[in-house]
């Protein structure tokens, strides 16, 4: 079997054009720590089988697959509607908020931040001449969002509110904050005209006030889960309004679906999504519990935090499942590198490498950096003229290698370029491994019904109706559990 498994279609990508890039999940250095191609090979008809269930819409978890045919079939045409919307909230606003918490935000925010300029914020007229996104209802936090109200006096803002029920907690509150503090700065009439709701297409809360407000709506498709709803509206639209190539960004998607998806790629070598999901179970079943997903820019912490809801909600399941973690190398090579290299043996890491570097500047440029030459005795002249990007690939294959020497089992997605296309090839092959993974495994990698445990403690607390009866209870066992404490010894202030 290949270790280094490099995939696409072959012939022409969804534009027509041939391909000569590719996707690559190098899994070297993960046999070489401990023997999984047999294995794989073993878990390949599991694996096929838990694909067709989910091309199929059956198995555990059917009734929210409806996101692994959206991609090819409804997201091309959700974008001529959303297009009309894009120019409306472009022609009056400079700042879009976009509210949501979990898959509601955390797909867009990955993908703006990855994509745009990493200081556009602080130059927008030069550096992203298009409406910059804020994040608002991801947190209950006083200080981030009285900061927000703060920053946005500087802009003249909108805002997308995105929830299927309109009942969430985090985004419903700040969306009363924020559309409190449109009414008082441009007066309810226009305020109105400041707003776009994503949620649920026949009921719920937002869509009543959406209806109500005369909000334009959009759908978030019953039968798709937040974490899985990055290439419907929720996604889609903030993205488009930001200015990032939607349309580039779902053909990655769609190809990647059809790569996926295709009856006759059953492959190990060839189909990725397949290869990773096999990896995954594979590795969690020889004891390593513990995935860290190591990204080589700042600009893919986002894309990080997207991958740990991503799986975290997928797998963690009746007591068992891999623990998605991340790191941001080179940096945290000076902190937790120390860790990956001599730390407990129970966990393997998973590194995206952008094969071809190049930064945006001023929006739509892109350039490297050299390493110039320079008086400075600093030791290393011996670099000068060399660009930046050898020294990162280098620190990686040195990383892989002394990983791998330390028992680390190490994989390594190789994009070929940070652009929309890539992006939303690799995220779309990650929800599919994620699928496949987790049917493989006999969990419903769709449901999330942990999640709720807190909130039903957190609304007795706070009274809400229909919790009656039950905070007096929960009160006097947080008080009874509050017996180990220890104090600091003064309290002056």
């Amino acid at each position: 079997m290949n270790r280094k498994n490099d995939h696409t279609s072959g012939r022409e990508d969804a534009y027509g054009r041939p391909h000569e890039k590719r996707l690559v999940l190098d899994w070297t250095k993960a046999h070489d720590v401990t023997p999984v191609e047999k294995e794989l090979s073993n878990a390949l008809p599991s694996l096929v089988a838990a694909k067709r269930a989910l091309t199929k819409g059956e198995g555990k978890g059917a009734d929210f697959m409806g996101w692994v045919h959206y991609v090819g079939e409804k997201a091309p045409s959700q974008l001529a509607e959303i297009k009309k919307c894009v120019e409306t909230f472009s022609a009056h606003s400079n700042a879009i908020v976009v509210i949501g918490i979990g898959g509601s935000l955390l797909g867009t925010k990955a993908v703006y931040e990855a994509l745009t300029h990493a200081f556009a914020s602080l130059n927008p007229g030069e550096f992203h001449r298009r409406p910059l996104l804020f994040w608002a209802g991801h947190h209950v936090a006083t200080d981030e969002l009285s900061e927000l109200l703060d920053a946005l006096d500087n802009f003249t803002p909108s805002l997308v509110v995105v929830s299927k029920s309109g009942t969430t907690t985090e985004p419903a509150l700040a969306f009363r904050v924020l559309k409190k503090y449109l009414d008082d700065r441009f007066g309810e009439k226009e305020a109105r005209l400041r707003v776009a709701a994503i949620t649920d297409p026949e009921s719920g809360t937002l869509l009543k006030l959406a209806r109500e407000q005369g909000f334009p709506t959009f759908s978030i498709p019953r039968n798709v889960g937040g974490r899985y709803s990055l290439f419907t509206p929720v996604g889609l639209l903030p993205l488009a309004i930001a200015g990032v190539d939607v349309e580039r960004f779902v053909a990655g998607g769609r190809q990647a679906a059809s790569d996926a998806m295709s009856e006759q790629n059953d492959s190990l070598e060839t189909n990725v999504a397949l290869c990773y999901a096999g990896l995954r179970n594979i590795l969690y079943a020889q004891g390593y519990k513990t995935e860290a997903l190591c990204h080589w820019s700042p600009k893919l912490r986002g894309v990080s935090e997207w991958w740990k809801q991503l799986f975290g909600e997928s797998d963690g399941k009746d007591n068992t499942g891999l623990f998605p973690a991340s790191a941001q190398f080179t940096t945290d090579l000076h902190s937790l590198g120390q860790y990956f290299q001599e730390g407990e043996r129970n966990l393997f890491a998973t590194h995206i490498r952008v094969v071809e570097e190049a930064s945006v500047a001023r929006g739509s440029l892109k350039r490297v950096v050299s390493i110039p030459e320079a008086s400075l005795d600093d030791g290393f002249g011996f670099l000068a003229g060399e660009p930046l990007t050898r020294v990162q690939h280098e620190a990686q294959q040195g990383t892989f290698l002394a990983h791998a020497d330390g028992q680390v089992p190490t994989l390594s997605w190789e994009l070929p370029t940070l652009d929309a296309y890539w992006l939303g090839y690799w995220m779309y092959t990650n929800m599919f491994a994620c699928g496949v993974g987790g049917l493989a495994r006999g969990v419903n990698p769709f449901d999330q019904p942990g999640v709720e445990a807190y909130k039903s403690n957190m609304f007795a607390l706070l009274g809400k109706p229909g919790h009656d009866g039950k905070a007096q209870d929960i009160r006097a066992r947080l008080d009874r559990g509050a017996r180990l404490r220890s104090l600091g010894l003064s309290t002056r202030t």
